[in-house]
């Protein structure tokens, strides 16, 4: 027989990198919780701020949130028998305070910044190539069939079934955790809002975005809207709120009545 392989306590250890965000083995964060390897604590025992990961949702089923490469979310508040959370994507969230979590942030951040360079890693890592609805047939994708390079030959582009692939929302309306989300995904107007509110200077926001709502993190900032034909620069102010950005740059200009035929509205 062959040399057996080494036990793993004979084989030579491989030295990582200090990472910033990784906890010492079996270090106090707090008074009374310890963190080790794979260690889990509720988060009635956290206090608020803390980063976490490995996120409960249902207690008692396991971690489901904030799990990804470079995931962490963030303990915000406390209150009766729900905690808050802040995720990775922005929305704020109440989970049960007996829910488990783990502390600290998921490693491999950078791995999203990772160039694979050829097709074949990414065949390794199980990614198939993707085909074109528009170079299929008829009988295989509502985008196919016609003569050479033809359109779609739809106002819109769909899904293989049928339905609408652009501008659909899939989330149903009575779903039960309606109520237990307070704030939806960040989008991009709120990112650069909250990224400018970290800077001293002000500086002018530009978006095309006319159906956003306002909310009170905007006050305070100047918002160029577009009105079809340029960006208007519009200052924000509290009796703002709860309007929408478009109705501060009109598209419509009135230039008089249409009996009169010097004038139009346009």
């Amino acid at each position: 027989m062959g040399n057996a392989l080494p036990l793993s306590a004979d084989r030579p250890q491989q030295k990582t990198e200090e990472k910033p965000y990784a906890l010492e083995e079996a270090c106090t964060v707090w008074e009374g919780v310890l963190i080790d390897q794979k260690e889990e604590s509720t988060s009635t025992d956290m206090p608020l701020g803390t980063a976490i990961h490995n996120i409960e949702i249902t207690l008692g089923k396991g971690g489901q949130l904030a799990r990804a490469a470079g995931a962490v979310a963030k303990l915000i508040a406390k209150e009766g028998k729900s905690a808050t959370l802040k995720l990775p994507s922005g929305e704020v969230r109440l989970i049960s305070k007996n829910c488990s979590a783990t502390v600290g942030q998921v490693g491999n951040v950078g791995v999203n910044q990772k160039s694979l360079g050829r097709a074949g890693s990414k065949c390794w890592l199980g990614k198939r190539p993707v085909v074109r609805g528009v170079v299929m047939n008829p009988v295989d994708h509502p985008h196919g069939g016609g003569e050479g390079r033809a359109p779609i030959g739809r106002k819109k582009p769909v899904t293989p079934w049928g339905y609408p692939a652009l501008g659909r929302r899939t989330r149903k309306r009575k779903k039960y955790s309606e109520t237990l989300i307070l704030r939806r995904r960040t989008k991009h107007l709120l990112r650069k809002i909250e990224k400018l509110n970290t800077k001293a200077e002000k500086e002018i926001i530009i978006t095309w975005s006319r159906a956003s709502t306002i909310i009170p993190t905007m006050i305070g900032h100047t918002i160029a809207i577009h009105n079809g034909r340029e960006h208007l620069p519009v200052y924000i102010i509290d009796l703002m709120v709860g309007h929408k950005l478009g109705e501060f740059s009109p598209t419509i200009n009135f230039r008089g009545h249409a009996k009169n035929d010097n004038r139009s509205r346009r």
